[in-house]
């Protein structure tokens, strides 16, 4: 692939990246990635000739931006609660910057999981899955953090993360009569998910 032809797949991954999450899989067609882009649609059929081989690399650079450095950050023998603190961070980080991302994720788990997982798995998402369920139970076993069942765990940190960027809009609007937007507060919101955390498994 030559430096034109890969500046080209970068642009159409940025720009299909923008429109699947900003309107789901479903309300996103090829034409209308074309168009913003600036170049017709079979031109677009030259680089991805589906909707869904594009949604595939698409969510295969989503997950890469974050995947390797929670995995880094899992491999080292840090604390358990300092590895949370910086797993935290990765994920206020992507998510500022792509406001969209959760509830794209959430619309496409209703949509199709299984296209989903399938697109996840492909890129190493089972070995990611892997790796935090043997940390946290190297923890449990260490005495370092309570014995609780995993998902009740995954539940409790993936909902905290969440929600503030699915209920974005009725957030702001709580804020609005102190003059604030949702980045204001991420980083109090990330003290509370900590502490609300070590409440959790602090022994």
């Amino acid at each position: 692939m030559n430096s034109s032809t890969e500046s080209m797949d970068t642009q159409i991954i940025e720009v299909a990246k923008q429109m699947f999450l900003e309107y789901g899989y479903k309300n996103t067609n090829m034409s209308d990635i074309a168009t913003n882009i600036g170049i017709n649609r079979t031109a677009l059929h030259y680089y991805y000739n589906t909707k869904e081989k594009l949604f595939q690399a698409v969510f295969g650079t989503i997950i890469e931006t974050f995947l390797p450095k929670i995995q880094d950050i899992l491999l080292t023998d840090k604390p358990f609660f300092e590895k949370t603190d910086k797993v935290l961070d990765i994920y206020f980080e992507i998510f500022l910057s792509s406001p969209h991302l959760p509830r794209f994720i959430i619309g496409e788990i209703n949509r199709d999981i299984d296209q989903l997982l399938s697109v996840a798995y492909t890129i190493g998402f089972g070995n990611y899955i892997d790796l935090i369920s043997k940390t946290i139970h190297n923890e449990m076993d260490k005495g370092n953090i309570k014995r609780i069942p995993l998902h009740i765990i995954l539940m409790s940190f993936i909902s905290q993360v969440t929600f503030p960027f699915i209920a974005k809009n009725l957030i702001e609007e709580v804020l609005k009569s102190d003059n604030k937007k949702l980045e204001d507060i991420i980083e109090n919101w990330k003290e509370v998910v900590l502490m609300q955390m070590k409440a959790l498994l602090k022994p």
